[in-house]
């Protein structure tokens, strides 16, 4: 099949009816929904990088190409086949280009947030997974998810990052330049602060790393953590009575 004229959604419900299969077969052998396939075909939303990746085994289609497919097609919703069944899918991309903008106007102009909480609001606000913003990106789900929980990025990886969200390369540098700066506060004032312990001090230099981890992490693993901080927490408490 070429599919140098196909959209992603073209080629998989051509695939599907080359080989005469049915969308119930089709959401069974890549292990999903039967409607989250349909909502794929119709041009509805993207698979997940796990999806993308059972589904070339299943086409005997090469990964990455297919990947740079719908990497275009969600990057340039002007090149979109216009044989789409639905428009939500180049809505949603708009949405991403467009709400990022206002993102970039109003709250880098503060000076106290950080890329990963920029990356976290513009990410919510347009509905998007983290999946499909690591692969328009083109990293990992899990190198996605360390962004938002703070790691600075490469170079290479910033320009993507201003690319997509169409954000000024040149702030961003700034951005990440006044997170570092902040980060080296605790020791340039010296510690212990006046009136704390050197624990104390360790403790407040860590507290804002671990709000942006817990942040990243699944409700399930934010209740796991949260019971651990509960054992913790009882721990000091029978330590201060038994002082």
């Amino acid at each position: 099949m070429d599919a140098s004229n196909l959209s992603f959604h073209r080629m998989l419900r051509e695939l599907r009816e080359e080989a005469s299969q049915s969308v119930e077969v089709m959401a069974i052998l890549l292990n999903m929904k039967e409607e989250d396939y349909i909502a794929i075909e119709e041009g509805r939303k993207y698979p997940d990088n796990e999806t993308l990746k059972r589904l070339c085994m299943v086409a005997d289609w090469n990964y990455y190409d297919t990947q740079r497919i719908i990497i275009n097609e969600m990057t340039a919703p002007s090149a979109m086949n216009a044989s789409l069944a639905s428009g939500e899918g180049e809505a949603a991309v708009r949405a991403l280009q467009t709400a990022p903008l206002e993102a970039a106007t109003t709250s880098f102009a503060k000076g106290n947030e950080s890329l990963g909480n920029r990356l976290r609001e513009v990410r919510l606000r347009t509905g998007q997974t983290v999946e499909i913003i690591s692969m328009l990106l083109n990293i990992s789900a899990d190198e996605y998810r360390r962004l938002e929980a703070a790691e600075h990025p490469g170079d290479d990886l910033l320009r993507r990052i201003s690319i997509i969200y169409d954000w000024n390369y040149h702030d961003l540098i700034s951005l990440l330049r006044t997170e570092q700066v902040k980060s080296l506060q605790p020791l340039r004032q010296g510690l212990p602060f006046s009136g704390r312990s050197p624990g104390q001090g360790q403790l407040k230099a860590m507290w804002p790393e671990m709000e942006h981890l817990f942040a990243a992490l699944q409700e399930r693993e934010q209740q796991l953590v949260l019971s651990q901080l509960e054992l913790v927490r009882d721990t000091m408490r029978n330590m201060q009575k038994a002082s």
